[in-house]
């Protein structure tokens, strides 16, 4: 079996497990420090999954560092995904700190 097919048999198995890696962290999405410590969570968290699939596909690889970028690909997958969530989540504080200036404002009338 090619490394291609491989690769299709193995994210078709991913696809297809019912437990997924998780991450269950709270954290302010405006701290640098705190992002910083997510993604590098998630990354620990796709390498222990990626764990189980490993003794059972790398060494079918002609070149095992196939295997080992998947298993990168993987990750920055799910950077993207958890940045994504951080993104959104941080607009919606700059929409209700915007939503909350707008309020404060005196009407045109020179009214409060």
């Amino acid at each position: 079996m090619s490394d291609a097919e491989l690769i299709l048999q193995l994210t078709k198995a991913i696809r297809e497990d019912t437990v997924k890696p998780a991450i269950d962290q709270k954290f302010n999405p405006t701290d640098p420090v705190a992002i910083e410590i997510v993604l590098h969570e998630t990354d620990f968290a796709v390498e222990g999954y990626m764990e189980k699939w490993k003794a059972e596909y790398r060494h079918r690889f002609t070149d095992p560092s196939v295997y080992d970028a998947f298993v990168l690909e993987y990750q920055m997958r799910a950077r993207k995904d958890v940045k994504r969530m951080i993104a959104a989540a941080q607009q919606m504080i700059a929409d209700e700190l915007e939503a909350e200036q707008q309020d404060e404002e005196p009407d045109e009338d020179g009214g409060v």
